[in-house]
């Protein structure tokens, strides 16, 4: 056979390209974004009829890309909408059901059943609407239908003007009190009373550092000391001396001679955050300042803190003072997670169910994690409220953004 001329096709390879070509006039979709792994020039070519070699490869491709599993005959008959839908409802229409066949969307077994459920219709009307066989005007249906399982990052309209809106902006959350800051409290307030260390360390995302942060604005008495990768006993030693408006000293030994001297009998507490990050030799200082001034230290860190202390030999001189050394944290409670999302989105959002089960379950979503919930999930989540304030916010649609923004499976 000659190359130049175009391959015979099959009735049913004519068939499928004729219902793809039909696809793509409806959703607007360009053979670029119709990428199924094949040359464009190619592709344009089975599309246009004129495939030199078997086009089998490329349509099966591209029917996947496109319809997923489904047969000819069910295309063929969701292909024809009754009158009652205008150009934006079959274009809408055909973007759900484009929608419903991707990989993040089959993942979640998102079906026409569990859209019912959310809305509160039975399966055969969703099957209808998506299918164009609905009756009555389907425009308002279609787009409640979209809401759910649009991507999340899909701009979807200018948010309504009668709706508090709400926004979550990085670095700047306020504080809600939770488990978390109550225990970091009662750690300060131990090491504080009783001059001695206290231990608190957390899973990494728990709000350790703003509990620490709050503790810090009602008791100016603390004195905090931001840990990091770089903090040695010279950087512990320089931010006690700024803090207390101490002259600096070249000699490190002077330095501390001042800090304790300013700190002996007084009602001071030094806070170490992120005390697990620090260098080893970080900690020897407030040993010997704890120990000559009397006063209290708090170290807070991830749950490798506990590690260090209990483990490694040259902790053990800090491990012996600690006076209050609660079980590290993993996880914030059910309650806690109700609390930062209720007071975080001040009751503009609508949830479509309110009782322990969804609590427990969200608690679940986000593994237990105040910064899961407050920096990664409720931004998106708002963004979205903001734009659709009719929707009522459901595992679906949660799933749906872990999904296609924070790259996470369904739970």
């Amino acid at each position: 056979m000659s190359y130049s001329q175009p391959h015979p096709y099959t009735p049913e390879q004519t068939l499928r390209v004729e219902l793809i070509n039909q696809e793509l006039s409806t959703t607007g979709m360009t053979t670029e974004e119709l990428n199924c792994g094949f040359a464009l020039q190619s592709v344009k070519e089975v599309l246009a009829n004129k495939c030199t070699i078997n086009p089998e490869k490329i349509i099966v491709a591209m029917w996947q890309k496109l319809f997923g599993n489904a047969a000819i005959t069910e295309i063929e008959k969701r292909n024809g909408f009754n009158k009652s839908y205008n150009k934006a409802d079959r274009e809408l229409a055909a973007r759900i059901c484009l929608r419903l066949q991707s990989p993040e969307i089959r993942e979640q077994n998102i079906t026409s059943a569990s859209i019912a459920v959310s809305m509160g219709k039975s399966p055969a009307s969703i099957s209808q609407l998506i299918n164009g066989k609905y009756n009555a005007k389907p425009t308002k249906h279609l787009h409640d239908i979209w809401a759910l399982i649009c991507p999340a990052e899909v701009d979807q309209g200018k948010p309504s003007n009668e709706r508090k809106k709400i926004e979550i902006v990085y670095g700047d959350v306020r504080f809600i009190p939770t488990s978390t800051s109550k225990l970091i409290a009662m750690a300060c307030d131990q090491a504080r009373a009783r001059k001695r260390f206290s231990v608190f360390a957390g899973q990494a995302g728990l709000g350790k550092t703003k509990g620490i942060a709050e503790y810090c604005r009602h008791n100016k008495e603390a004195i905090l000391i931001a840990g990091s990768e770089q903090t040695s006993s010279t950087q512990v030693l320089e931010q006690l001396t700024t803090a207390l408006g101490l002259s600096r000293c070249p000699s490190a030994y002077k330095n501390m001679q001042k800090i304790i001297s300013a700190l002996r009998d007084t009602d001071r507490l030094i806070i170490l955050d992120e005390a697990d990050k620090c260098k080893p030799n970080s900690l020897d200082p407030l040993r010997t300042i704890s120990d000559q001034a009397i006063v209290g230290v708090t170290l807070v860190g991830n749950i490798q803190l506990v590690d260090k202390l209990q483990t490694q030999e040259r902790y053990e001189l800090i491990a012996s003072r600690v006076c209050f050394w609660p079980k590290p944290i993993g996880q914030i409670t059910v309650e806690d997670i109700r609390t930062l999302f209720l007071e975080l989105t001040e009751g503009t959002v609508k949830l479509a169910q309110n009782d322990a089960k969804w609590w427990q379950w969200l608690h679940k979503r986000v593994e237990g994690n105040a910064r899961e919930l407050v920096e990664n999930l409720l931004p998106h989540l708002l963004n979205h409220t903001n734009k659709n304030p009719d929707t009522a916010v459901d595992k679906l649609l949660v799933n749906g953004i872990f999904s296609s923004v924070l790259n996470k499976p369904a739970v």
